[in-house]
């Protein structure tokens, strides 16, 4: 029995300004927006409980259920600074909420709060963006097992909330060891080396001995095969690090003995971390790097100049004894922020870039945004800032600049990503794309003076978008009434999210996206098709090759999306090179591509 009150919609009015601009955008503004104390919220499931205390955990043997409510039922939010939730128990925070005078916690999960965005997009200033991205960063990362710049993009924490080698921050081999050189000089600057600074470094089976860059190693590594401190070498043995390790942390140890070395076992094999790797990085510089065929190189995503690295590269930037050394160790430091995170110490990273100085939208010094967003999502200030500066280069572009731009026919201004999330490589622009994220799809013409005090706009969702436009930021691709792109194994809450936009239905039988789903939008919809996948539940296994031989053998038909997801050698027919494909795939001895 459901201990339900009698239903009453709280109700609120706004006014908006409707603002034309040109001689056909129309947009809606509202009215001297001020920061609201509390916020319209609706509950997104059913039989979501409200609770006296931000726990499910029981009390004297009692549950803390005051009722339970249902998807659509509107509640308030008293607060949008959540309390923090635990693992299997609301793992997203807790919002105080009231509902028909009662008061109680409600799993942020459940919320959908009106006008507002967890990340405070749209971004309309240096300092939203800054912010907002470093609450992405901490949320979808840090907090969620990828705690180093080595496991944003090398992720394989076997303890980790995402599945290892999924949810990769970028794409570029070279990013941590980029990042790692740039916090390096200020680190170096500002005397940093001399705290007791923590590394977790990964460990996988069945390594060789050494694995070097096909143009040259990035720096030579100092190696000390003397055992000089018994303690020292008791907490490697007992930590389980390989040989081949501890030589070059010995040397590390010796300079800096108040610095501590984690092992983290992997449990796999480096040639599979290589494989999985490979297939998801890119990488720049010439051909020795990369992965021929016919003789050419082989594009990776959209953006020109970055292809698939060979074997011996991404072997190289994956081994971290490759990188146990001053100037590139800082990508296995935990990002959590710190108060020797200063202003001066960030300003050292900035030096020389149009981050230098003052942000004149938001009249604060850009050393002093960082280090604010690093106390605000604890992320460290040093490392938003190195990766600001990787991601934006020195001089202000597209991503940063706030300047007009097109992207799949639509017209955007006023826009920031400073470290282009969102910017997917299979998008035909990411850096746009990233900026469409940006906004949150609450505006295209997007302009902070609407939004003082930094507060989020209480606007609706610009439905100016198709279904297309939707599945394209999210980064898979169209073909016909196909939808390609998911990574096998995908979960449908996964592409439901990517898709930024509830009101898109996935009609699916399962958890995972398969062929055969159905995603639908104001009346069209892309049927999704998985290479390999011709049973229709979202694996690759013997049964699909099962499938595709007797189909070879005339026993059995494909047709429709199961036909086009049989496809894996070539787009023309199907045939022996497809089951092969498939073979080698089940064997773990090739990847099946889904784009």
């Amino acid at each position: 029995m459901k201990k339900k009150l009698q239903n009453h919609l709280l109700k609120t009015t706004r006014i908006f300004l409707a603002i034309s601009i040109g001689f056909s955008s129309i947009f809606s503004f509202p009215i001297g927006v001020i920061a609201e104390t509390t916020y319209t919220g609706e509950v997104t499931g059913e039989n979501v409980r409200l609770r006296s205390k931000p726990t499910t955990a029981k009390e004297n043997g009692k549950d803390n259920i005051l009722m339970e409510l249902d998807d659509g039922d509107s509640i308030t939010v008293l607060s949008l600074n959540k309390i923090a939730g635990k693992k299997n128990d609301c793992e997203d925070g807790w919002y105080q909420v009231s509902y028909q005078n009662v008061t109680g916690y409600m799993c942020s999960k459940y919320i959908h709060v009106a006008g507002y965005d967890k990340y405070d997009r749209p971004w309309t200033s240096p300092k939203k963006a800054i912010i907002g991205g470093a609450k992405f960063i901490s949320n979808s990362y840090i907090s969620r097992g990828q705690f180093t710049s080595y496991l944003k993009k090398f992720n394989v924490n076997p303890n980790g909330y995402y599945e290892i080698y999924n949810h990769l921050y970028m794409s570029n081999l070279a990013a941590p060891s980029s990042e790692a050189i740039i916090s390096y000089e200020a680190y170096k600057k500002n005397g940093l080396f001399d705290l007791p600074l923590e590394f977790n470094i990964p460990i996988y089976k069945n390594m060789d001995d050494v694995y070097n860059r096909p143009g040259g190693n990035l720096v030579s590594i100092e190696k000390q095969t003397t055992i000089t401190d018994p303690v020292f070498e008791e907490s490697l043995n007992k930590q389980g690090f390989p040989e081949s390790y501890k030589a070059p942390l010995r040397a590390l140890h010796t300079k800096h003995p108040n610095w501590t070395f984690t092992a983290m076992e992997t449990g796999e094999k480096f040639v599979h971390a290589i494989w999985n790797f490979k297939i998801t990085g890119a990488i720049q510089g010439g051909d020795k790097y990369f992965e021929l065929e016919d003789g050419k190189p082989i594009q990776a995503g959209n953006d020109k100049g970055w292809y698939m690295p060979n074997d011996d590269t991404v072997a190289y930037y994956v081994d971290p004894r490759n990188f146990l050394t001053e100037k590139y160790i800082l990508q296995f430091e935990s990002l959590e922020n710190s108060s020797n995170y200063t202003t001066e110490v960030v300003q050292n990273i900035l030096k020389n870039t149009f981050m230098e100085g003052l942000s004149v939208l938001d009249n604060q010094m850009y050393a002093s945004i960082f280090v604010e967003a690093g106390k605000e999502a604890n992320v460290s200030a040093v490392y938003l800032a190195s990766l600001a500066r990787q991601e934006s280069g020195t001089s202000s572009g597209t991503n940063t600049n706030g300047k007009e731009f097109q992207y799949e026919g639509v017209t955007y201004q006023g826009l920031y990503n400073f470290f282009n999330i969102g910017a997917n490589s299979s998008a035909s622009s990411p850096v746009k794309a990233g900026l469409v994220y940006a906004s949150g799809g609450m505006c295209t013409i997007c302009s902070a003076t609407d939004y003082p005090n930094n507060s989020t706009p209480n606007v609706p969702v610009q439905e100016n978008k198709t279904l297309e436009n939707y599945i394209k930021e999210a980064g898979y691709k169209i073909e016909g009434s196909y939808v390609f792109g998911f990574k096998v194994g995908e979960s449908i809450s996964s592409v439901q999210n990517k898709l930024q936009n509830k009101s898109i239905s996935i009609k699916s039988d399962g958890k995972t996206i398969s062929s055969g789903d159905k995603i639908s939008f104001n009346g069209l919809n892309y049927t999704v098709v998985i290479y390999g996948d011709l049973t229709g539940d979202g694996k690759i296994n013997s049964a699909d090759l099962l499938k595709m031989r007797q189909y070879l053998l005339g026993k059995t038909t494909l047709s429709g999306v199961y036909k086009e997801a049989a496809h894996l050698a070539n787009k023309d027919k199907i045939n022996s090179a497809d089951l092969l494909k498939m073979r080698q795939y089940l064997l773990g001895k090739t990847k099946i591509s889904q784009s």
